[in-house]
């Protein structure tokens, strides 16, 4: 179905019902209408995943999902979807591309991958880097730090001349702790990972990563050209359940000493259609939707969250998990943040771009 708000289409693949639940503290008897938890024995990288699930609009924060568990979910879904058809474009464009990808710095060169995961199609652009320098130090960011320790190790066993300095944290956390180097910097976003920033902060973002860069680094992103939505909700449909609910459930019971159900909770993705001459490209919604009213339990926290039926829980901070761009737009992402589009490459049938962007002096 679809429907009309604001000028822009929604698609949609289930009704959605608004419904405001409310979120209470329990101390034995007692109950607290506010977000009074207890926080204590919470390490403070989950603090904000507690302040997700005591905000209005309950939620975790996208990285949340990978956790190793998540990051082998992943790996797995976008390397044998039939549906979900990024990871194989974009390995086609690599496979041609990555000398010219290889040739945009000199040596010696950093290779920097921002959620690096598996790294499975980086080994095409290390090859090609190391043909042309000989050598290669790379630090691949991601938040699942023992699952990028063991690709890292498994990587240099592979590769002779290569280094791996894996950094287990998030993006911006990983551009800081290299921007003192003094070398050229490669970096890669690669699988339209970039389009997981939710659509109001992307801008902030690219000029946060620009400023981390000077003139003789460059940077790779892979963007989603497929803007249709109904190829759209089949590639970010049904098959990512595991990953982006169960998965994610299961870790939030294990985090908190949690009680949540996954049976208890739909998972539903959604199209939001924008002008293609805008800025703003279109973009993919995902969260939970509760499927009956009942009441979950964090006992760590203290906490009892009161669902209602048709209730959303986002796994997402604000409205987007993923986006749909056209070429107007991605140089206007590139221009809007201080770099040049410098180059591109898409697939055969143009629905995926791998772009270099140069930052502007």
């Amino acid at each position: 179905m679809s429907h009309h708000s604001n000028g822009i289409t929604i698609m949609e693949n289930s009704h959605v019902t608004k419904a405001n639940g409310r979120v209470i503290t329990k101390r034995g008897d007692v109950i607290k209408e506010n977000n009074d938890v207890i926080t204590r024995d919470v390490p403070p990288a989950l603090m904000p995943v507690v302040a997700g699930l005591t905000s209005k609009r309950k939620h975790v924060p996208y990285w949340y999902l990978y956790d190793t568990r998540g990051s082998e979910l992943f790996e797995e879904i976008i390397t044998t979807s039939k549906t979900y058809g990024v990871w194989q474009k974009e390995y086609s464009i690599l496979q041609s591309h990555s000398d010219d990808i290889a040739s945009k710095t000199s040596s010696p060169v950093i290779l920097v991958e921002l959620g690096s995961g598996a790294s499975s199609k980086t080994r095409l652009v290390i090859e090609a880097m190391l043909r042309r320098h000989g050598s290669l130090e790379f630090v691949p960011v991601d938040v699942s730090k023992e699952h990028i320790q063991e690709v890292g190790q498994q990587l240099e066993r592979d590769y002779e001349g290569l280094t791996v300095e894996p950094f287990g944290g998030l993006y911006m956390d990983g551009l800081r702790h290299l921007s003192s180097r003094n070398e050229p910097k490669m970096m890669l976003f690669l699988g339209n990972s970039f389009s997981n920033t939710q659509i109001h902060e992307q801008v902030d973002m690219m000029k946060d990563i620009r400023a981390q860069l000077t003139t003789k680094d460059r940077f790779v992103i892979g963007l989603n050209m497929d803007r249709d939505p109904k190829s759209l909700l089949k590639a970010y449909g049904p098959q990512w359940t595991p990953f982006q609910k169960d998965n994610c459930i299961e870790r939030l019971n294990k985090d908190f000493d949690g009680d949540m159900d996954a049976a208890n909770f739909d998972f539903i993705t959604e199209v939001v259609e924008t002008p293609a001459d805008g800025d703003t490209p279109s973009y993919v919604a995902g969260y939970w939707k509760s499927s009956l009213a009942h009441r979950v339990h964090f006992r760590k926290l203290g906490l009892t969250l009161e669902f209602q039926s048709g209730e959303k829980f986002w796994f997402t901070e604000g409205p987007s998990w993923s986006c749909g761009w056209n070429l107007h737009q991605i140089r206007r992402l590139a221009e809007r943040s201080g770099f040049a589009l410098e180059d591109y490459w898409t697939d055969e049938d143009g629905e995926y771009c791998t772009a270099c962007l140069a930052p502007v002096a």
